[in-house]
């Protein structure tokens, strides 16, 4: 498997030097399918005005433009998907009723293509191209449902040239959230930037080296290829490099996150903030005097398109369970079972959620948490674990987080009916009806009798109402029968009337 530095190198001799696969393969010392395979996968190709004379090419005349159109377009697409001078002769004469020949349309396109490809590099002279955008992230304050303050980190993208910015919010500036703003960012603005300039983050720089040369993450090295843009990055300590967005972290901060706001879901209020956003674009550019949403018009067209398949925005890490039935990320411990003890767990890590998989099939889903040397745990995971050891019920650090009636009840009792109590509590929760664990405990302290068995039948009348039988109804007065016996055949048989 190549490197990234390696297929970057081979894009790069495809897509701008113009050598055939054959030589690239020959150049890099790599096998041809190799080569085929990353050299097909993306484009980077900044998008292109230029001008040429129509009168140079008199049989086209005004069908030009329309070509012109069609090639600058490309520019933004994937290099699989952009016009051979085939498609443009045949589209030419289907869509436009051309009569001329495929050799002026192939003289035409040959020359407007190498054109391009010299001027490439025409925008970097100018102090904002279009498509070209910044990324940052900025600290907030914000509280939680029940009033306690957190920081919290907002990512900004912004597009000098227009003035345009977005905001996405998390809880941290971890790779995962770094991603999932910039996928949510590209995919509401319906394109990707072509390219994007930062700092020297740690989850997209591994390694500053000399100049400008840098260890790419693997993880941003892989979003890159995946949506074709390009990445500059800041000399270090020279945040005035991508100052249009360093601004923007402050504008948006005082007009977006004023007052303080409460966050409780953080995809809603993230959706929430998009859309403010492009109402924020009804002004005039700070310098320009025209509306920063006609700007933003003009410049999008400029971006790359979507990429044909979405990218999913997440870390992979294999992780043993601890003899406790915990596994750790960052700083946050995640309680499983002791049952698993020694297991190796696969572990796709979002930014919101924690999916655990063992033996190929999802096991459990966490909610992520960012707090200080956290713990999520649940203890009808470790029910099976108390059973066998009902003695520790009260002493285990999940104790706590049974329903309150049955930790008053399991403090009652000991030995032999404390294990058949955690035994058929199991057997509650296995069956879904953790809910129901009050209610049977309730019912059968109402019948006076809180044991085991009792709370069973009590869970069972509940659960199963279906397997027990109506009460009998009985009548109030029921008939007597009048049944007057004849005594004189006992009389014959003991040989004579009572005396």
């Amino acid at each position: 498997m190549l490197r990234m530095p390696q297929i970057e190198y081979i894009k790069d001799l495809y897509e701008n030097e113009g050598l055939s696969l054959r030589e690239i393969a020959k150049r890099t010392h790599t096998d041809f399918r190799t080569v085929q395979k990353y050299a097909y996968r993306n484009n980077w190709n900044p998008p292109v005005e230029l001008k040429m004379q129509p009168e140079e090419y008199p049989v086209l005349g005004d069908y030009i433009p329309i070509i012109n159109e069609w090639l600058e377009q490309d520019e933004r697409e994937p290099r699989k998907q952009r016009h051979t001078i085939t498609r443009v002769f045949k589209r030419l004469q289907k869509e436009h009723g051309y009569k001329g020949s495929y050799a002026s349309v192939k003289r035409y396109v040959n020359r407007k293509k190498d054109e391009m490809k010299k001027r490439k590099e025409s925008f970097l002279p100018l102090a904002h191209p279009p498509g070209h955008a910044q990324v940052d992230f900025g600290k907030f304050k914000y509280y939680d449902v029940i009033g306690l303050g957190h920081e919290g980190y907002a990512l900004i993208v912004s597009f000098p040239q227009a003035n345009t910015g977005w905001i996405q919010v998390f809880p941290s500036e971890n790779q995962e959230c770094l991603l999932t703003g910039l996928k949510r960012i590209f995919y509401h603005i319906g394109g990707v930037p072509v390219r994007l300039r930062c700092d020297n983050m740690t989850t997209a720089v591994a390694q500053v080296l000399e100049g400008t040369e840098r260890v790419i993450t693997d993880g941003f090295y892989r979003f890159m290829l995946h949506h074709r843009f390009g990445a500059d990055f800041c000399n270090p300590a020279k945040g005035n490099e991508k100052g249009n967005v360093e601004n923007k972290v402050g504008y948006t901060r005082r007009n977006m996150l004023v007052p303080v706001p409460v966050i409780d879901d953080f995809d809603a209020f993230n959706a929430e903030l998009l859309l403010r956003c492009d109402e924020d674009h009804d002004r005039e550019h700070y310098g320009r005097g025209e509306l920063i949403r006609e700007l933003w018009e003009d410049e999008k067209q400029h971006l790359l398109t979507l990429p044909e398949y979405e990218y999913e925005v997440f870390s992979y890490d294999s992780l043993k369970v601890d003899k406790c039935g915990f596994i750790r990320v960052d700083t946050t411990k995640y309680g499983l079972s002791p049952e698993l003890s020694g297991k190796v767990m696969q572990v796709k890590i979002y930014f919101d959620k924690i999916e655990v998989f063992y033996d190929h099939s999802l096991l459990k889903t966490f909610r992520r948490s960012y707090e200080k040397n956290g713990e999520d745990s649940d203890w009808k995971d470790y029910l099976p674990s108390l059973v066998k050891k009902p003695g520790a019920t009260e002493h285990t650090r999940f104790f706590n987080q049974m329903p309150k009636l049955w930790q008053d009840y399991l403090k009652s009792v000991t030995g032999r009916e404390r294990k058949s109590a955690l035994l058929l509590l199991s057997e509650i929760v296995e069956d879904g009806n953790e809910a129901l664990c009050d209610d049977a405990l309730e019912l059968a302290g109402e019948h006076g009798k809180l044991d085991s068995d009792n709370i069973r039948q009590c869970y069972l009348f509940i659960s199963k109402p279906e397997n027990y039988p109506q009460p009998l109804k009985l009548s109030a007065s029921p008939p007597l029968l009048n049944y007057r016996p004849d005594l004189s055949v006992y009389d014959s048989l003991t040989g004579g009337a009572a005396k």
